[in-house]
């Protein structure tokens, strides 16, 4: 037996919100506290002696329990199992997901208080590793966390103090050999913590908000690179920036892109917004109003990483996009036949009958190019051509080509 209460803290819509917004909007306020009850009737029924339930605000919920670490386990096993049957409400069915972290304590001197920080800080981990599952709290989740905000801190130094770099991967058309375009992607150097991945930084930038400032510096950095390309007549056609799922829905960004195109000089046609799958499914009707908008600007529009998510095809045809972008993770497997490759040619023929230009991304190697161009792909991009490089490097680059007069192998 522990010496004190364990706690646990259960998020049960897997997010510290109200009863969840989406909840409120598809059921309306009444019918969602209706849901929260019942919630905090079922997690009851999966309590046995003292346990305590306490809902501590939206739909977050501690236990307090004196069960020991195998029975606690148990416990959090079935709570969650519980959580997998539909709930109904006034005849709706309507189905959630929890995240539990769990906090123990051994020993004198811990608090509750020190027990719900411990138990929030194995929620975090536990959401990360997704839904319907729990974690306990560890020690080295407190030297994560301090990482984090650490992380956190030195990033919003470094977009305030313009630190970060963007680089620049070709894209290339399939058919002529010339370029295309370019995907503009951030890079951040540190002078304490080195070289930092975009797959540390994206993710904490989005967690603390940051990600729309990291969006804005992106398309100035990129539209006042294009305004430098178009000075020196450099053939830079397009730039491509990507924006996040947080950043597509912020009501400024239309107005953003129109004063950054305005600053900079740069002709709307030469900048290209892309956003993902994800953007789309979470707020379709604002999407669409958003991506109305960015066209009505001049600007390209392009859906990134598809065929990886779950949007319908009904959504993209509403979307006003000009281009789709196949994502690198059909290059696995991709030959001359078989499943992968009758995917990329429905892709293909379905982009080319809404109108859109088709990139191919990931193609590393000539047969995958050959293959791509034999079933009409447009764009190929990927470290076939070129890696993500400096304007320097990009430039040298684009020389080479065109004294060259590189043709597709």
């Amino acid at each position: 037996m522990v010496s004190e209460p364990p706690s646990w803290h259960i998020d049960a819509a897997g997010r510290p919100s109200t009863p969840s917004r989406k909840i409120v909007q598809a059921l309306g306020q009444g019918r969602a506290d209706q849901l929260l009850l019942e919630l905090a009737t079922r997690l009851r029924n999966g309590m046995v002696g003292r346990d305590v339930l306490v809902r501590t605000e939206g739909d977050e919920f501690v236990v307090l329990t004196e069960e020991n670490a195998p029975d606690v386990t148990l416990l959090a096993e079935r709570i969650i199992h519980n959580l997998e049957e539909p709930f109904t409400v006034d005849g709706i069915p309507v189905s959630i997901s929890g995240s539990i972290g769990i906090s123990t304590h051994h020993g004198e001197g811990h608090d509750v208080e020190e027990s719900l920080r411990q138990a929030y800080t194995a929620l975090a981990q536990a959401k990360k590793a997704g839904r319907c599952c729990y974690r306990f709290f560890h020690p080295s989740m407190n030297r994560q966390a301090d990482d984090h905000v650490i992380l956190a801190s030195a990033l919003r130094e470094a977009i305030a103090d313009n630190r970060l770099t963007l680089v620049y991967q070709p894209q290339v058309n399939l058919h002529t050999g010339e370029l295309h375009g370019v995907e503009a992607l951030s890079r951040w150097d540190d002078p304490v913590l080195g070289m930092v991945s975009p797959g540390r930084f994206i993710p904490v930038a989005e967690e603390t908000g940051q990600i729309r400032a990291l969006g804005v510096w992106s398309l100035r950095v990129a539209c006042e690179q294009m305004a430098e390309w178009i000075a020196h007549d450099i053939p830079v056609p397009t730039v491509s920036v990507n924006l996040s799922a947080i950043q597509f829905q912020d009501p400024d960004l239309v107005s953003q892109l129109a004063t950054i195109l305005h600053q900079t000089g740069v002709p709307p046609e030469r900048l290209i917004v892309e956003l993902t799958e994800t953007a789309m499914i979470e707020n379709f009707d604002q999407t669409v109003n958003t991506a109305t908008a960015i066209r009505n600007l001049g600007i390209g529009l392009s859906m990134d990483d598809f065929g990886t998510g779950y949007s319908s095809l009904s959504n993209l045809a509403s979307l006003p996009i000009s281009e789709v972008k196949i994502d690198r993770s059909f290059m696995n497997g991709f030959g001359s036949t078989g499943n992968v490759r009758q995917v990329v040619t429905a892709i293909i023929r379905i982009g080319h009958t809404l109108g859109m230009t088709v990139i191919a991304e990931g193609v590393e190697e000539a047969a995958q190019c050959a293959q791509l161009r034999d079933i009409d792909c447009d764009v190929i991009q990927g470290y076939y051509f070129g890696r993500p490089m400096n304007t320097a490097s990009l430039d040298a680059w684009i020389r080479e080509r065109r004294a060259e007069a590189v043709p597709v192998a």
